[in-house]
């Protein structure tokens, strides 16, 4: 279960496999509450705020992204060009390397009114590699991990690739360079606005 404090609630994910909300339904509210109390114990005291269904919400998740980003005068970036999954928090990341990557390929041709179609293709270029990684990575982190700890009945071991992350702790540089950097940064390029 993830937790997130939001100042005056917190907001928890509790993951089931995809088209498993109505399995966990079918088994009622108190065994899901009761789920909730074997992971965290501490909120054994706040599970009864869940009184009904209509308290639980259901994200589904989907990595997909668009074939084509743009069209003339048009660019998609972030959530409308690519979904990402939540593992990991990456998609903020992504959306704000891909407007930094649009801001730096248009600001030129803007101001000088000479925007082409290739400029808005040279965007889909550019960021295609960093999201089509980052999706292959969350994806295997899914069906390996994730997926792996969904259909055990036991309690789950980490695998052994996080232990090295124990004994070697200057690996955990990697991961978060990963999620935190991307494969393909972006800086903003663009020079200072010429005052009007």
């Amino acid at each position: 279960m993830v937790m997130l404090d939001r100042g005056d609630y917190w907001q928890c994910a509790y993951v089931i496999p995809k088209g498993g909300i109505e399995q966990v339904k079918s088994e009622g509210l108190e065994t899901f509450r009761k789920r909730v109390v074997e992971m965290s114990p501490f909120l054994a005291d706040r599970v009864g705020e869940l009184e009904s269904w209509d308290d639980v919400k259901l994200l589904s998740v989907t990595v997909d992204r668009l074939r084509k980003w743009w069209r003339p005068g048009l660019i998609c970036i972030g959530d409308a060009a690519h979904a990402m999954s939540p593992i990991g928090g990456v998609g903020i990341n992504m959306a704000v390397q891909d407007a930094v990557a649009a801001a730096n390929r248009l600001a030129g041709p803007l101001r000088s009114s000479k925007l082409r179609d290739d400029d808005l293709r040279a965007i889909q270029d550019r960021r295609t590699l960093p999201v089509r990684f980052t999706q292959w990575l969350q994806l295997t982190i899914q069906r390996r991990i994730i997926g792996r700890v969904l259909e055990s009945q036991r309690r789950p071991k980490p695998p052994l690739f996080f232990k090295l992350f124990g004994i070697l702790p200057a690996l955990r540089c990697i991961p978060a360079w990963l999620i935190g950097i991307g494969i393909r940064p972006e800086h903003v390029r663009i020079p200072e606005a010429k005052p009007l």
